[in-house]
């Protein structure tokens, strides 16, 4: 792994093997990864520790079929904040439970946010919530129909 310029990382084919294993089943041991790579299990773990300290790794953790809990329904959410106001209206959506993501973007909206609801009245309670807000603007709502790839931290990229 090397450090670029603008705090861009190159990985090498090993560093990329670790992470599309680890990727699969993050409880894969040190041991096992360095039998499948031929490395030795201190190499493996000099490896993770740097694309963790590097960012390139941001966190270990499960990933969860929100449907299988009860949060059947998911929106996509365009928002339009009054000028100047976004960045703080951000701060204080990013701790609302049902936000699974939020996105700067471009065009007619301001961010859109992913969220995830138990049902329409949920949805249509955080609706109402956002609209109190006297920086917004104007949302706009689409329900998913179907997911057809959600797989924020694939290591298929590489």
């Amino acid at each position: 792994m090397v450090k670029e310029k603008d705090n861009i990382v190159k990985l090498d084919d090993t560093d990329i093997k670790i992470l599309k294993i680890i990727n699969k089943d993050v409880r894969t041991s040190y041991r096992q990864i360095s039998r499948d790579l031929d490395v030795s299990v201190g190499t493996i773990h000099n490896r993770i520790d740097k694309m963790v300290k590097t960012g390139v790794i941001k966190k270990f953790s499960p990933v969860i079929d929100h449907e299988k809990l009860g949060f059947v329904l998911t929106t996509i959410i365009g928002v339009r904040v009054k000028g100047g106001k976004l960045k703080n209206w951000e701060e204080k959506t990013f701790f609302n439970k049902n936000v699974v993501g939020i996105y700067d973007v471009t065009g007619e909206y301001d961010a859109f946010l992913i969220a995830k609801f138990r049902n329409t009245n949920e949805l249509n309670a955080f609706i109402k919530e956002l609209l109190k807000d006297p920086i917004i603007e104007r949302t706009y709502t689409q329900t998913v129909l179907d997911v057809i790839k959600e797989d924020m931290g694939s290591s298929n990229i590489l």
